[in-house]
């Protein structure tokens, strides 16, 4: 049996009235109300949980400062460098303009030059309204100021400065670490892994359940049998995915515009960069990523693939059931074999072979969760991540025919969860009566 153009006629019918549905029915709004109010606490509850409460304005309200180095300090960039400070105020006094007392939340700073170094004194009232901490970050913003200004002097550019006056870290490891150590970073290609496995395997979650619930809810009030009078079976399926894929695609943008909105809004009270500090320090970051727009293609045509894959599973799966009761195992058996190439691909990781790369990114169900990020990652060539989309294409194209072949007889089945036995004879039947 031969696929037609004709097998595609009514598909426009079909998604128009599948999307329709999704969009109008109770328990989706409830699901995708749930959904976007999740997305919206997540950032504030992830910003408070790591720490990111904002930083607010210090007890110190003024600081007098007599300068006597000899050098020009740009005070207007105190609260740059310290944002506790931005409500703090800076004046620089002479000998005859020294205050005479000290409020409980002023400081009087006293830079001087000695013969060979430099001298910070801060003088404070005899019981202050301000903690130890905030004055030692005081002096720190001063002594920053004062390194920068004495390196402007010596007519050194804003770079030369910044890497004068930036820190250090240090690393300590054995021998063998030091000679074997790897070019790429373990910790940012397991990172970029995970990223985009727990999306992938989020999506197909999504995918599997909607699908194979709309296909038995059909099946069920016997709309499908009307269907099939003007619409052929493969494009009724196809519409069904279309419009999930629809539907499935405006669910993620709405909760990444509320994921923004979110950031967007905590950042007011509360300081979100700890959330991107801490994807950093997990090596997920811009430059792990390296989204070219080679990078962004092949991402793009590997999630597109793998979700065609995934629907034309769960819709044949969904019309071997006969009723609601079959959801909930029809849509398991899709997410254990969907978590069974999440598995393979994270485990892969950690063994890093150049084999092993080539494999799993090569087998159908494992390629969706590893091919493109073994590809961002440089573990693999572009070679191996398009013969893994031929070989996708390849399962594509023969579910698509199984479904052209046995899609109509599905439809009509009643009675038990069909398995796999009951597909093949299914099948077999269909071909022997062509045959005929």
């Amino acid at each position: 049996m031969k696929i037609s153009r004709n097998d595609f006629t009514g598909t426009g019918k079909v998604y128009r009235f599948t999307l329709g549905q999704m969009l109008k029915g109770k328990a989706n709004v409830i699901t995708l109300f749930i959904l976007l109010l999740f997305a919206a606490v997540s950032i504030p509850v992830m910003t408070l949980l790591m720490g990111g409460e904002k930083t607010v304005s210090a007890d110190i309200t003024s600081v007098y400062v007599k300068n006597d180095t000899g050098y020009e300090l740009a005070l207007a960039e105190v609260p740059i460098k310290n944002e506790i400070f931005a409500d703090t105020s800076f004046a620089e006094v002479t000998e005859e303009k020294k205050p005479k007392e000290i409020g409980a939340s002023e400081v009087y700073l006293h830079l001087s030059r000695n013969a060979g170094s430099f001298e910070i004194e801060a003088v404070t009232a005899e019981t202050k309204d301000f903690s130890d901490s905030e004055l030692s970050q005081c002096t720190e913003v001063f002594s920053a100021l004062l390194d920068e200004a004495r390196y402007a002097q010596q007519e050194a550019t804003p770079q030369q400065i910044a890497v004068l006056t930036s820190g250090y870290s240090t690393k300590t490891e054995s021998v063998t670490e030091f000679y074997e150590e790897e070019e790429d970073n373990f910790d940012a290609r397991f990172g970029v892994q995970m990223a985009y496995s727990i999306f992938v395997l989020m999506l197909c979650t999504f995918v599997s359940s909607y699908i194979i619930q709309k296909v038995i809810e059909e099946k069920a009030s016997k709309l499908a049998e009307l269907l099939m009078v003007s619409v052929k079976p493969l494009a009724m399926l196809l519409g069904k995915i279309l419009a999930v894929m629809t539907y499935v695609f405006g669910l993620i943008v709405s909760l990444l515009a509320v994921m923004v909105a979110s950031y967007a809004v905590t950042g007011r009270f509360a300081d979100t960069s700890v959330v991107i500090n801490q994807f950093t320090a997990m090596g997920i970051n811009a430059e792990s990523f390296r989204l070219s727009p080679a990078a962004v293609l092949v991402l793009l045509a590997s999630i597109l693939l793998g979700y065609l894959t995934v629907s034309l599973l769960s819709g044949l799966i969904g019309t071997g059931c006969s009723t609601m009761e079959d959801v909930e195992p029809a849509n398991m058996a899709i997410v254990m074999l969907v978590l069974i190439g999440y598995l393979a691909a994270v485990i892969a990781v950690a063994v890093d072979s150049p084999a092993v790369n080539t494999a799993v990114a090569l087998i159908p169900i494992v390629s969706i969760f590893c091919a493109p990020t073994y590809y961002i990652t440089g573990s693999i060539g572009i070679g191996i991540v398009i013969l893994s989309w031929l070989i996708q294409l390849i399962v594509i194209a023969f579910l698509a025919y199984v479904c052209a072949k046995v899609y109509r007889d599905l439809m009509m089945y009643r009675g038990s969860r069909l398995k796999l036995s009951g597909w093949i004879a299914m099948l077999g039947r269909k071909h022997t009566r062509e045959a005929r």
